[in-house]
């Protein structure tokens, strides 16, 4: 399945197809690809103005070529286009390609921080590309592998695969039938499927020993047993974030960066899978963030992708040196965001008390929470200013410092890599460990998700646009208001590198 975005493609309002078979036309609109001179007629799913859905035919050749849409008789230009024998893409929760993927128990039961799989248990998750079939897209399609080698990551290892083939409901869908490994667990467990020598898109799964929850979201557990007894929850995520990284060739050039952010947000048990907070600990996940990653994209955190969706007021007040404003991103949206530098320069020091307070709105009333920055101490002691790094093996770093008191003993690791100063391609990649290891193994199929660094130019210093940044999150305070269930606040001090990405 495929989509093409633009202006004037379909009807308002829109049409979807509703039975079998397929037809090339929808609601006056159409799909072409022209590979090597051959033309196919892409099976429609979906036709609105700015965004028609459709079946690419198994019969496509494989190459490079085009696409157009064509509606009551006007065709758009020709796009260019690639496709492939097979480049799986998983399904997520939330629609955007990152977060809880769309994984289902062997009850039909869809995956989720209150709905858990388990060690040994087989799961179902679904996505699209893993290949042409013999028969029709036009009809239902038959129940069978398709030809290729699949292999499925979970957590840091290969999963067991009984079936990788069509699901029978619906043309275009994919169905890969997984075993949880051994020893995996946790809130967010990466999941990720190579076809065809293509790493798919990273999303995660919620892992358990036993029960029916996972036990490690920042959202605590006692709201995560009130989601999984059926009643739903409010949760307030407030995080002022420090970034000191040293540009190339010297010490001398530095990049220091203060943020606040904030996401106030409702989950219903249904809503579950859009209770995204980081990454569990031993594992990574990744994001291509070449198109925009939306709320967790702001400063190449990937620590909140929360639907955000309850606001507090226009803006919340940070209080310490000096008084500043963390203004809503969207109006009539609970996400906050603001680049305190912006403001005054370097706001964030460690050891010092820090005031976060709003308003309040329509569901969430007024709060304040007050905390005391924590002092950062963990350093890479084995990576090296523009040191070139593989993005097709795994890479072992290395750590001294660290407080074991903080961030329940672990620390965050993470990096973003650009291709150009223009940032046509940008993904970002983030791992929790044991700060107690002193080093943590980020897998080579992680790496392979970023593009290759370029280079960037700040006057006369050149520096690399691929970033590796360690640190740890301070021990949270928690909030209450009316209508917040549980409200944290916390900060983070990272200290970063640049390095190339190769």
């Amino acid at each position: 399945m495929f989509a093409v975005y633009g202006t004037g493609l379909g009807p308002s309002p829109y049409v979807i197809a509703t039975q079998f078979p397929l037809q090339t036309t929808l609601g006056g609109a159409s799909v072409t690809v022209t590979v090597g001179g051959v033309s196919k007629a892409a099976l429609m799913l979906f036709a609105y103005p700015y965004q028609v859905n459709a079946v690419l035919p198994s019969t496509t050749p494989i190459g490079n070529g085009t696409v157009t849409v064509t509606y009551n008789g006007r065709t758009s230009a020709p796009a260019p286009i690639q496709v492939v024998g097979s480049a799986f893409g998983i399904y997520t929760f939330n629609s955007s390609g990152w977060g809880q993927a769309i994984a289902l128990n062997l009850s039909g039961q869809q995956n989720s921080i209150i709905q858990t799989l388990h060690p040994g248990d087989w799961g179902s998750l679904w996505g699209t590309g893993l290949g042409a079939i013999a028969s029709s897209d036009a009809v239902a399609p038959p129940v069978g592998d398709v030809p290729g080698d699949i292999r499925v990551y979970v957590g840091n290892a290969a999963a067991t695969v009984n079936y990788h083939g069509r699901a029978g409901c619906c043309s275009g869908l994919d169905q890969i039938n997984f075993q949880i490994p051994a020893g995996v667990q946790g809130c967010h467990v990466p999941i990720a499927v190579q076809a065809g020598g293509t790493l798919s898109n990273v999303a995660t799964i919620a892992v358990s020993t036993s029960g029916q929850t996972c036990t490690d979201s920042i959202m605590g557990q006692a709201l995560v047993d009130k989601l999984a007894s059926g009643q739903n929850v409010t949760f307030g995520y407030v995080r002022l974030e420090n970034n000191n990284s040293p540009f190339d060739p010297t010490q001398a050039y530095r990049s220091n960066s203060d943020y606040a952010f904030a996401t106030f947000s409702g989950y219903t048990p249904q809503t579950a899978g859009l209770a995204e907070y980081g990454v569990s600990s031993g594992y990574c996940v990744a994001v291509d963030c070449s198109h925009g990653c939306q709320v967790m994209s702001y400063n190449g955190s990937l620590a909140d992708s929360s639907p955000a969706q309850i606001p507090v007021g226009s803006a919340l007040t940070v209080q310490g040196q000096g008084t500043l404003s963390i203004p809503q991103v969207s109006p009539g949206y609970g996400f906050y965001a603001v680049l305190l530098n912006a403001t005054v320069q370097r706001f964030l020091w460690s050891g010092l008390s820090n005031t976060v307070s709003a308003t309040g709105g329509a569901t969430i009333g007024a709060f304040s929470a007050t905390e005391m920055t924590s002092t950062p101490s963990a350093e890479f002691t084995n990576v090296g200013r523009s040191q070139n790094l593989s993005r097709s093996s795994d890479l072992t770093v290395q750590w001294s410092g660290g407080d074991p008191a903080m961030q329940n003993g672990q620390v965050t690791i993470g990096g973003y890599s650009i291709s150009s100063p223009n940032y046509e391609n940008v993904a970002i990649f983030e791992c929790t460990a044991p700060v107690s290891a002193k080093q943590f193994t980020i897998p080579g199929w992680i790496l392979g998700t970023l593009p290759p660094s370029g280079t960037g130019q700040n006057g006369f210093v050149t520096y690399p646009l691929g970033w590796m940044w360690i640190g740890q999150y301070n021990t949270p305070v928690t909030f209450q208001a009316t209508g917040l269930d549980r409200g944290i606040l916390t900060d983070v001090f990272f200290n970063g590198i640049g390095v190339y990405f190769q």
